[in-house]
């Protein structure tokens, strides 16, 4: 009830935050916990943030839906991370 209360007066805020927190969830149980931010060699790796954004936006591309942009959300950071791992392998 509070979440289509929601969806009627902020429908996209509602859906980044569902793809943030399937994203979230993902790193969660990827590994039992979640990789914070750091600066290695003058460069910064944004660690669970960086998921939670890439959801977040997955969220919104995939669907109007909670449940569809939760599953983005949960998926976005895995399928771009599989993309990137067979860019760089292919060089």
């Amino acid at each position: 009830m509070i979440i289509e209360a929601l969806l009627k007066d902020y429908p996209s805020a509602v859906i980044f935050l569902a793809g943030m927190s399937g994203a979230f969830i993902a790193d969660i149980l990827k590994d039992n916990c979640i990789e914070m931010p750091k600066k290695i060699g003058g460069k910064i790796f944004l660690g669970w943030i960086g998921g939670m954004i890439i959801g977040g936006a997955a969220g919104l591309l995939i669907d109007g839906s909670f449940i569809t942009a939760f599953m983005g959300g949960f998926m976005g950071k895995e399928v771009i991370g599989r993309l990137t791992k067979l860019k760089i392998e292919t060089k």
